[in-house]
């Protein structure tokens, strides 16, 4: 991938003007005034979609990139005519914004202010259709800032049925998860764009291959160093703490002690230290452990989980969160296991989850590109590598240990962990 001062491109070198975009093929000509000169800039930007659909560097087609702005500048000229005698035709408005992306692309100055104006006049004349948000959406993501795009495309999926978007769109996609580091985004776009039978397309062999490229299979012998396998962000009310090979995002608080993060021979730990809080004669801290392996041959989740909780019972009148679908919950009693601080209470909560169609997608989030240097010119950035989720079928256990004369407190921390657990 490579960045300039103004924009983001996927570096994809090698391929003619002949390769297929097909943004113009969603303006319905119907629609527009059918005017000589509308229907020429129309025609004329469908022949020059293939050089200016993205921002290509180095330049390698025959016709040049001064001719190129040279003619999209003079349809721009014939479209903004027309826009404003028909100021009400949202598809003449459509036209021209994706006209000026396509000058934007091959540095044409305010370009990209145009576009932007003309997208979101076009949102409020019809503002049921996926074209608007869909081009700003494409062009967001064209700039050195596309992470606002990537979320656009992520509004625009979740209101949709997938099927019923148009292989333009998920092209557009696919190179949008591309630039903001969300590789399992990428290569599901490259899945429903076969199952939607697109036209064939290098250019997105490749991308979609590079992005598999991105996933690293995860050891299953060997220890990790938790840098290899966790990352850490600060949050304004703590931390949150992901790792993709245990398929498994969460957060804590920010005066919880982190005891323990592992990734090891395929399984994972997590262990914090809450509080403290004030018990019957001393200043307690409960701890809560995530556990995550991989499942048995011929063993239960309530089979595991049971070996995990010493005179554990199934909790049927528990109302503990759950992450998923289904958990099971358990609950123990130990007397006088604190002494004059109380008997031992614990809790656990069991889940599972098969391996995901697309592993990591749970766990992805669009970022913006890192920030150029603008007197270094172009420069290029390599993706960072993802560890792939463990594969088949994973067990996660939340287990809680704390006093009896703190268990309210300590229940407060084992919910607030439960309630912000990710898992795919």
């Amino acid at each position: 991938m490579l960045k300039t001062a103004g924009r983001v491109c996927v570096l994809v070198l090698g391929f003619s003007a002949s390769r297929g975009f097909a943004d113009i093929a969603a303006i319905h000509a119907g629609a527009l005034p059918q005017e000589t000169a509308v229907l020429a800039a129309l025609d004329d930007a469908r022949e020059l979609e293939p050089y200016s659909h993205s921002f290509v560097a180095p330049w390698s087609f025959q016709v040049t990139k001064d001719e190129v702005a040279a003619r999209l500048v003079k349809d721009l000229g014939f479209l903004h005519a027309a826009s404003n005698a028909h100021p009400e035709n949202a598809e003449l408005l459509l036209l021209t914004g994706l006209v000026a992306r396509y000058a934007y692309n091959v540095d044409v100055e305010k370009s990209y202010d145009t576009a932007m104006d003309l997208f979101g006049r076009v949102e409020k004349l019809a503002p049921g259709d996926v074209r608007g948000p869909w081009f700003r959406s494409t062009l967001q993501c064209q700039t050195s800032q596309p992470q606002a795009g990537a979320e656009g495309f992520l509004k625009i999926e979740s209101a949709h049925e997938w099927q019923k978007l148009p292989s333009a769109f998920w092209d557009d996609y696919l190179e949008c998860a591309t630039v903001t580091g969300m590789p399992a985004h990428a290569l599901r776009a490259a899945d429903h764009l076969k199952a939607l039978s697109a036209p064939a397309s290098e250019r997105r062999d490749v991308i979609a291959e590079a992005a598999a490229k991105r996933f690293e299979t995860v050891d299953l012998s060997k220890q990790y160093d938790p840098r290899e396998a966790w990352t850490a962000q600060s949050l304004s009310e703590g931390f949150e703490f992901t790792s993709t090979a245990c398929g498994v995002r969460l957060r804590a608080h920010g005066e919880w002690t982190v005891n323990q993060l592992a990734l090891s021979k395929g399984s994972c730990v997590v262990y914090f230290s809450t509080g403290p809080y004030k018990a019957t004669k001393h200043r307690l801290r409960p701890s809560v452990m995530l556990l995550v392996q991989r499942a048995k041959d011929g063993e239960s989740l309530q089979e595991y989980a049971g070996k995990l909780i010493k005179d554990g019972s199934i909790d049927k009148g528990g109302s503990v969160p759950c992450p998923v679908e289904r958990c099971l919950s358990f609950k123990a009693s130990e007397p006088g296991m604190y002494g004059k601080d109380g008997d031992g209470k614990g809790r656990l909560v069991a889940f599972e989850r098969d391996e995901p169609a697309f592993p990591g997608l749970a766990l992805e989030a669009p970022h913006d590109a890192p920030k150029p240097d603008a007197k270094e010119g172009m420069q290029y950035y390599r993706p960072v590598q993802t560890q792939h989720r463990i594969p088949g079928k994973l067990y996660y256990v939340v287990l809680l240990d704390a006093a009896s004369s703190i268990e309210q407190p300590a229940m407060g921390d084992f919910e607030f962990f439960l309630k912000n657990l990710t898992v795919e």
